[in-house]
């Protein structure tokens, strides 16, 4: 679904993810986490959310910018970055993990995509990045549990 206007994370807004997702301060490599955090744009007209959201994914996952919780790191600004742009995903929370490793392997990636619904307006574009993660991150406290352990 190709959209006007994209809202996209921060660098600063990812960090303060992962300090969320771990609660501390982790190392970085500011580098690898602008690349990784990069990974959101695409090449010419950047407004397809569902190819972006694919591209952020195994972009940020191959990076490895933090030296913890990439992987939490990646789901909660996945779903966050897909939000703040009317789009959701229908998931329990049993469920997300799956629905993330399909996202994050192009191989199985298509099937992850194939669940994303567009909202149109189902979040007010005045809602910060923190009021949206902290939405996702309240929604998905298995997941996040799981995925801090992989």
């Amino acid at each position: 679904m190709l959209r006007e206007s994209v809202n996209y994370l921060t660098v600063q807004d990812v960090l303060w993810i992962n300090l969320q997702v771990t609660g501390k301060v982790n190392r970085f490599s500011y580098a690898r986490l602008e690349e990784a955090t990069y990974y959101q744009y695409a090449y010419g007209e950047s407004n397809h959310i569902p190819a972006q959201v694919a591209r952020f994914v195994p972009g940020f996952l191959k990076m490895k910018p933090l030296d913890e919780a990439n992987k939490v790191t990646a789901f909660v600004a996945a779903l966050t970055f897909l939000e703040m742009n009317h789009f959701h995903v229908d998931l329990n929370d049993k469920a997300a993990v799956d629905w993330f490793n399909d996202l994050a392997d192009k191989t199985t990636q298509q099937k992850a995509l194939d669940k994303l619904k567009h909202d149109k307006g189902h979040h007010d574009h005045a809602e910060s990045v923190k009021v949206v993660a902290e939405s996702v991150m309240s929604r998905f406290p298995k997941s996040i549990s799981t995925l801090l352990g992989a």
